[in-house]
């Protein structure tokens, strides 16, 4: 009986074998086109179902900025389109509850899949091994800094790996807003062929400068603003041939140093800024632009959009004119814009990676969310072509961007990039402004005070 019973066993066994292997799924068999199964070499023999074949859900994390998250959605619509069998899902957080989510979440795992960053913030997270490195067949850094530049790039190369894909510029320094106007009702013309050197620029700005009884009501240059006197700062040390950050060591205390603070303070010195009256705290230069109490302001291209619907007739006679260089070129230092990352804790990591690259690398899905976000590019390819051209056609405002951003170097690598730019270059270069420290004094403490961010 037990030797009967393991024989049926056996039968029954082989039975269920075989109708398992006559029953394989739809999606393992050979396209009609392709030759019948049974004329194909073993090894060609169908296979299980590719992952890349399988559902996949990718979660995707971003700030809330209406414009910014339309161009997402636009973009991740038609990438389901052409992969049905992807789905990707969006969250969106405050600006401050992104920051404080992506501090807990990373450390937790608890992450999502995809996350929008903006560059300074990469390098630390990487550190802790929460993101992704760029797989190569996605993008080498090699071919990165061909198809990339350079300033929004640096923010997203840690240590020699890349850990994530810029997809905008941010520029602060290179060009200001001049209120064409105001500068042509009082013959400040100059800037109709763009200022050939700071004499040039210095004329005109003067005649645009009004005070009454001793006291400035309008400036006829406002770059006392945090962002327009530390990128200042910095991109006029490039300009004058020094390099402040070289080998992770920060130095301000040079003759390139000493020449930068020489220009801005001789800026206020021809009258044609206040900076006891223009700064963050009183006349902010976007704020007191489009008031009219500013009628040349140095702030980045991102600002009309911003006032253009409360100050339609002030943007209507704008215009952004780059400054004059006291180098060869009109180098200046840039932060990283916002970009892409991968979580390192991703199930679904050669999906989101395929998403990302369809994203920024693509030069007309890249252009179509610099477009929808109102951004300048990050991609090499759209600073010309038909692709600038249409960024110039819809923001007219960014066409002497266009030619500058190649000259643009990241600002480099900080612990803490915010308090280099605003706790330390902007109110120490404003209290040499306003008349209470000393070039030397001023360059020491700035220098001392960063360095021992590092420590």
């Amino acid at each position: 009986m037990k030797k009967l019973s393991l024989i049926i066993l056996v039968v029954l066994l082989a039975a269920l074998a075989l109708g398992a292997c006559s029953q394989q799924p739809a999606a393992t068999q050979a396209p009609a086109a392709e030759k019948p199964a049974e004329q194909q070499p073993a090894a060609e023999q169908p296979q299980a179902e590719s992952p890349s074949e399988e559902p996949v859900t990718i979660r995707f994390w971003s700030h809330q900025n209406n414009a910014f998250n339309e161009g997402y959605h636009a973009l991740a619509e038609k990438y389901m389109a052409e992969h049905p069998n992807v789905t990707i899902k969006f969250e969106s957080f405050d600006y401050d509850t992104y920051i404080q989510t992506l501090q807990t979440s990373l450390p937790a795992g608890t992450e999502a899949d995809i996350m929008q960053m903006f560059g300074s913030w990469v390098c630390s997270y990487a550190e802790g091994d929460n993101l992704a490195e760029v797989p190569a067949d996605i993008l080498s850094i090699d071919d990165a800094k061909n198809e990339l530049l350079s300033a929004p790039l640096g923010g997203y190369i840690c240590n020699g790996k890349m850990y994530g894909i810029p997809q905008e510029y941010n520029i602060e320094y290179g060009a200001v807003m001049v209120n064409t106007k105001l500068a042509d009702e009082v013959g400040a013309t100059n800037y109709q062929d763009g200022w050939k050197d700071w004499d040039e620029f210095i004329e005109d700005a003067k005649k645009l400068t009004v005070e009454q009884d001793g006291v400035m009501t309008r400036a006829g240059f406002n770059f006392t603003g945090a962002d327009g006197i530390a990128t200042m700062f910095h991109s006029l040390i490039l300009q004058y041939g020094g390099q402040y950050l070289q080998d992770g060591a920060y130095t301000v205390t040079t003759p390139e140093g000493q020449k930068a603070l020489e220009l801005m303070k001789r800026l206020v010195d021809e009258g044609l800024d206040d900076p006891l009256l223009f700064n963050d705290d009183e006349n902010w230069v976007g704020d007191s632009f489009f008031e009219g109490t500013s009628a040349i302001g140095l702030i980045g291209p991102w600002a009309i959009p911003e006032y253009s619907g409360d100050f339609p007739e002030v943007a209507a006679v704008t215009k952004y004119v780059r400054l004059p260089s006291v180098g060869d070129k009109p180098v200046f230092a840039a932060a990283s814009g916002w970009g892409l990352t991968v979580s390192a804790n991703s199930k679904v990591q050669d999906a989101a990676w395929d998403f990302v690259k369809y994203v920024t690398l693509n030069a007309d899905n890249a252009v179509s969310w610099n477009l929808a976000s109102g951004t300048l590019p990050a991609l090499k390819e759209n600073l010309s072509g038909d692709n600038a051209k249409k960024l110039v056609s819809e923001f007219p405002y960014f066409e002497p961007f266009l030619d500058l951003l190649q000259y643009g170097q990241f600002e480099g690598h900080f612990p803490d990039r915010d308090f280099v730019w605003y706790e330390v270059t902007y109110p120490e270069v404003l209290n040499f402004l306003q008349g209470n420290s000393t070039i030397d004094d001023t360059l020491q403490t700035i220098q001392d005070s960063v360095r021992g961010s590092f420590q």
